[in-house]
């Protein structure tokens, strides 16, 4: 029986799309198509990931790579965590999860600076029972490690639990470990799927 609800954050609570969040700034698709993956999917965003690197610092080391666009890479920094908004359909069920007597955590990658933010800004946040933050803990999905820290930390049993990530890829340790996984894409209805597990919602 699944007592654990484990959520990834990134566009499984809180909307991550930084090209659509761009196109406020510019209309320039072909831009902002290059721009995003060589920010946000590089290593220097992966040691923010990891909580090797602070935000002022990564947004320094991107201008001294890219000096042509500092205005841009600027403009990125200075208001890239205002795309950070609910999924408010995933809180809702998040909700009904915590008052049906569920026990939930986080399991994510997420920059320190940031997650202090979402946080701050956000009340679904005191629902949880706890939390492994990648950029807290020095370690990122999908090391083993970061699954097993939670498993360990907060005494979970990975047959009472399930996970919910929006990257497949991140999906696999868990599996692996014995933890019940949903893949949440765009189209997933998330109650329809924890009810395959027998979760009553």
């Amino acid at each position: 029986m699944i007592k654990n609800i484990i959520f990834d954050l990134g566009n499984v609570l809180l909307k991550f799309k930084p090209e659509e969040f761009l196109l406020q700034f510019t209309s320039d698709k072909e831009y902002i198509k290059q721009f995003v993956p060589k920010i946000t999917r590089s290593k220097f965003w992966l040691d923010l990931d990891r909580g090797l690197e602070s935000l002022e610092n990564t947004e320094m080391i991107f201008i001294s790579k890219y000096p042509e666009e500092k205005g841009f890479i600027s403009l990125f920094f200075n208001h890239w965590m205002e795309m950070l908004t609910p999924i408010e359909e995933n809180v809702g069920v998040l909700l009904d999860l915590s008052k049906l007597g569920y026990k939930t955590y986080i399991l994510s990658n997420f920059i320190n600076e940031a997650f202090k933010f979402v946080k701050n800004k956000f009340d679904f946040f005191s629902l949880f029972d706890g939390q492994i933050i990648s950029g807290e803990e020095k370690v990122i999905k999908p090391e083993k490690a970061i699954y097993e820290s939670l498993l360990s930390r907060y005494h979970l049993i990975p047959e009472e639990s399930l996970f919910i990530d929006d990257i497949l890829f991140f999906l696999k340790p868990a599996k692996k470990l014995g933890i019940s996984t949903i893949w949440n894409q765009p189209f997933t209805d998330l109650r329809k799927e924890l009810k395959k597990f027998n979760v009553v919602i």
